[in-house]
């Protein structure tokens, strides 16, 4: 009885791990690009620049590019427990 419970919960074990992995590596790309907008946004502080010259850097360069999400898939979400 104990072995056979086992192995039913052995692939929703390895779904949840899978899962923590996937969140693990999304957190990490979000706190990477947290600290790049920080560095961004103590540059523009430290270094303001004129609003015309703002004007004309922006329509050249954006000063950041909106953060595109990967779409993250986890495993299957039905975990019966």
């Amino acid at each position: 009885m104990f072995d056979n419970n086992v192995t039913d919960h052995k692939p929703n074990v390895e779904a949840i791990i899978k899962n923590i992995n996937t969140i693990s590596m999304e957190l990490k790309k979000m706190k990477e690009l947290s600290q790049l907008l920080l560095c961004d946004l103590t540059l523009c502080f430290s270094h303001p620049v004129k609003t015309d010259d703002l004007k004309e850097t922006e329509r050249n360069n954006p000063l950041f590019e909106e953060s595109k999400m990967s779409d993250v898939s986890l495993a299957s979400d039905s975990f019966l427990i």
